[in-house]
């Protein structure tokens, strides 16, 4: 008598196990900074916009959950997928760490690596101009898939005839909390946007920069107290949008294109301008919107030559003389919700030899005492002189930034 009851028992777990298990979801989850393979696909949502929403983000943290039976297409642009050995798989959800192809055959996630990292483009984009007046190249920086379909992640406002990038504009996610961290650097892409300089990467060496700076300031000798050999007293390439604003290793990867990047002292780089960008970022973790993020530059910076005057700096020049890449005076950055349409703009000063700004260092009013997540040290001469703007108020001298409804400050 006993074993039948024990054995109806266990008849009546198992079924009340079966019937849990089929009444229940079983979803798929990555964490970004420890599921990803080494050559990590790009997770495209088939149903998602193209633009960065296109993109499967953590929902809490870093993890990513894509419902049972929710589809995500794995990309290798530029390489195959392992396992199905394409470009690309649209894969399906079958629960925990496995997804299924159409015909059946299963996948786990860290399987689904690529053979080379994906490749990221930097197209114009015809027809369309920038956001502000002038003929200006609109460029988007992206993924190209093999069906011809784009997916942007950044936008570059570009001119042709300085070679000089005005703004990048992307967009900020509440999901910036769950990036990826010590992804390595790559090298920088050159393109074909430099037809008058053979070497953008060279330009950028110290070696390469002192030289332009010594034709700037006659001196080879005085260039090279600029343009230290060692330390931090040279000009970087400093990115716009910076590699950490995007979640996945493969996104940051695609910040890595001269299009992104303007001369910007390394004092300054590092300094307050990081920490302008990594508080743009902790904000962005906690707010419950997107924000629409532009960087830009304004002006030359000045040195004084060796008969004491100022003198605009240039790291390159062409055949007639003429300064390419230029060093920004200024570096800008606005912060724009647009579903509040409330915003800040941020100006760096790009020149740490300047020990005591005037007033034309302030091209509008300081509102700095009203944003509560800027966390930086804004009157240190060499983390780089900075303060904080309403836009409209910066608009009105900074030519480069778009036109933006605003209804007050993101504070």
């Amino acid at each position: 008598m006993v074993r039948k009851i024990v054995a109806l028992l266990a008849l009546l777990a198992l079924a009340q196990a079966r019937t849990f298990q089929k009444g229940a979801r079983a979803d798929c989850t990555w964490s970004i900074n420890n599921d990803l393979p080494t050559t990590q696909a790009l997770y495209i949502d088939p149903n998602g916009p193209l633009n960065i929403h296109g993109f499967w983000h953590p929902q809490s943290g870093d993890i990513v959950t894509v419902p049972e039976g929710g589809q995500v297409l794995f990309a290798c642009p530029g390489g195959t997928l392992t396992g199905p050995g394409t470009a690309e798989a649209l894969l399906t959800c079958s629960g925990g760490s496995s997804f299924a192809d159409e015909n059946g055959n299963t996948y786990t996630f860290g399987s689904l690596s690529c053979s080379r990292d994906p490749f990221h483009t930097a197209r114009k984009v015809n027809g369309v101009s920038c956001e502000i007046t002038g003929e200006y190249s609109l460029i988007e920086i992206g993924f190209e898939l093999s069906t011809g379909v784009f997916y942007p992640i950044i936008e570059i406002c570009f001119n042709d005839a300085t070679a000089d990038s005005l703004y990048s504009k992307y967009t900020q996610t509440p999901a910036i909390g769950g990036y990826q961290s010590g992804y390595p650097r790559p090298g920088f892409v050159q393109g074909e946007f430099y037809p008058g300089i053979v070497d953008v990467d060279y330009q950028y060496s110290r070696t390469g920069q002192t030289d332009a700076v010594a034709q700037a300031v006659g001196s080879a000798s005085l260039a090279g107290q600029y343009i230290q050999s060692s330390g931090d007293y040279f000009l970087s390439r400093g990115h716009m949008t910076a590699k950490a604003d995007f979640v996945y290793g493969s996104h940051h990867r695609a910040t890595f294109w001269f299009l992104n990047v303007a001369p910007q002292w390394q004092t300054v780089n590092g300094g307050n301008w990081n920490n302008l960008e990594m508080s743009t970022r902790s904000f962005a973790d906690t707010h419950p919107n997107d924000l629409t993020v532009y960087t830009g530059t304004h002006g030359v910076t000045t040195l004084p030559d060796v008969n004491g005057n100022e003198v605009p700096i240039y790291i390159a020049y062409d055949a007639n003389g003429n300064g390419l890449l230029r060093v920004p005076a200024f570096y800008w950055r606005v912060v724009y919700d647009e579903t509040t349409q409330q915003g800040v703009a941020f100006v760096g000063l790009n020149n740490p030899y300047i020990d005591s700004p005037g007033s034309d260092f302030y091209l509008c009013p300081d509102v700095c005492s009203q944003i509560s997540w800027i966390n930086w040290q804004p009157t240190n001469q060499v983390l780089g002189y900075a303060y904080c703007c309403e836009i409209g108020a910066l608009a009105q001298y900074v030519e480069e930034i778009p036109s933006l409804t605003v209804s007050g400050l993101l504070t």
